[in-house]
């Protein structure tokens, strides 16, 4: 199953659980501070989001600051005007 934006993951590597921002190729980003990106093969899909799970995780992350590339990835993928990639 597909990994998306609002999943929750097991990341092996550092035996975490964590909050999917955003799956882009083989990369996975996660929600918290400080933002990072790992590798999507290390992951395991312990949760799928609902969709308006999603929807307000990607509205939360939109409204973040513009340098963060999970508020760049949600507004992009929300189709908001001027969303850089």
């Amino acid at each position: 199953m597909k990994i998306d934006t609002g999943d929750s993951v097991y990341h092996e590597p550092s035996d975490e659980t964590w909050l999917v921002a955003y799956v882009r190729g083989d990369r996975l980003a996660w929600c918290g501070w400080p933002g990072g990106e790992a590798a999507l093969a290390d992951c395991k899909l312990l949760k799928k989001a609902s969709d308006e799970a999603r929807q307000k995780l990607l509205t939360d992350m939109a409204a973040m600051a513009i340098s963060d590339s999970r508020a760049r990835y949600a507004r992009q993928r929300l189709g908001y005007e001027g969303a850089a990639a």
